[in-house]
């Protein structure tokens, strides 16, 4: 079975990540190759990867599934499915599509595109969604015998650079003082740091380290000075080794208020880190009842769930990692899209 995968850009997040996932755990007889429609690529995979555009479509006609990871991606399969009906065309639904495209582009966006984006999912043979909250959440617009749960995973973390000198001697400072609450995150005001920052005025035995970047960022700086919290506050920007900063972290912290599903989570269950999350839906589904939870917008809530976790640390973080062994291994993400893959093909059928 050949197989098209179509994303926007194969690079470090999300997506990327995902795509990566599946293709290098998929079995043998399942060969993908990765089309990317902005570069230049900065992910590896086992697989061919190459750039793609809208010109370029009747090229995605010799693959036996076209799967999509996006609107432009989606948007490329259907224009592809033109050209051939051979091909079996699915796509993953990584988010809520208007909560995502609100939160990237705005109201405006928003609106005009969120129906044409459902339009386009319509055409797809089958659909993937990530949890069951999200079959949940789009079966009263999308027919619901084309929704499958296909949870994420992921392998054993890649060897990535060590920290560099400046930076494990800031890590090195803020744990000789406080408890580290760590977070790896996009900065967009959907992931909810601004509550911990606030939280922080509370518990002076804790530090906050934020490695990420994005259009919140200097916002939540803005925030942490104006409260006085800032010495305890480090935003590292961007970086290229974010698994790195795992190991000096006393707790993994993910206040999201929405989220499609949350790779950063899996990767802190595996190095057995205790886990404290807002109480969404998805995060309940992931974690069960082995992370500390709080109450969105309840900086009571989140600061005893924060003491919690550090009180219960070896308890959740021997559970979070049993957890990922039995549900979010890669090999079991493979599986599940192997699965996926021929079930859509016999539907098409």
């Amino acid at each position: 079975m050949k197989i098209a995968q179509i994303i926007t850009e194969f690079k470090p997040n999300g997506p990327g990540y995902v795509v990566k996932n599946i293709v290098d755990n998929l079995p043998a007889g399942m060969e993908s190759t990765i089309f990317y429609l902005r570069g230049p690529s900065t992910l590896e995979a086992n697989c061919n990867i190459q750039p793609i555009s809208f010109r370029d479509a009747s090229v995605l006609k010799k693959f036996d599934i076209v799967h999509s990871h996006g609107i432009r991606p989606d948007l490329l399969s259907a224009c592809a499915g033109v050209f051939s009906r051979k091909a079996v065309h699915v796509s993953t639904l990584h988010n809520y599509a208007r909560d995502e495209l609100l939160n990237i582009y705005g109201s405006k966006v928003a609106m005009l595109a969120t129906p044409v984006w459902m339009a386009t999912w319509r055409r797809m043979s089958s659909l993937a969604v990530l949890t069951e909250d999200a079959r949940e959440f789009y079966s009263s617009t999308l027919p619901a015998e084309k929704l499958h749960v296909v949870h994420n995973g992921i392998g054993e973390l890649p060897q990535i650079s060590p920290l560099d000198d400046d930076d494990r001697a800031e890590l090195e400072k803020l744990s000789s003082q406080y408890h580290i609450l760590g977070t790896n995150a996009h900065l967009i005001k959907r992931k909810g740091i601004d509550q911990v920052i606030k939280a922080l005025v509370d518990m002076p035995d804790c530090a906050l380290v934020v490695v990420g970047d994005g259009s919140y960022r200097q916002a939540l700086m803005e925030l942490s000075k104006d409260l006085g919290v800032s010495e305890r506050c480090w935003f590292t920007g961007y970086r290229n080794n974010i698994a790195a900063f795992l190991p000096h972290y006393d707790a993994y912290i993910m206040p999201s208020r929405s989220e499609g599903f949350g790779l950063a989570l899996l990767e802190a269950m595996q190095v057995r880190l205790p886990c404290i999350c807002s109480d969404i839906n998805v995060f309940k589904e992931i974690m069960g009842t082995q992370a500390a939870f709080f109450t969105l917008e309840d900086s009571a809530s989140l600061k005893g769930a924060v003491h919690f976790a550090l009180d219960h640390r070896e308890a959740l973080a021997e559970g979070g990692y049993r957890r990922y062994l039995q549900k979010f291994t890669g090999e079991a993400m493979g599986y599940a899209y192997a699965e996926f893959y021929e079930k859509a093909v016999s539907r098409h059928r």
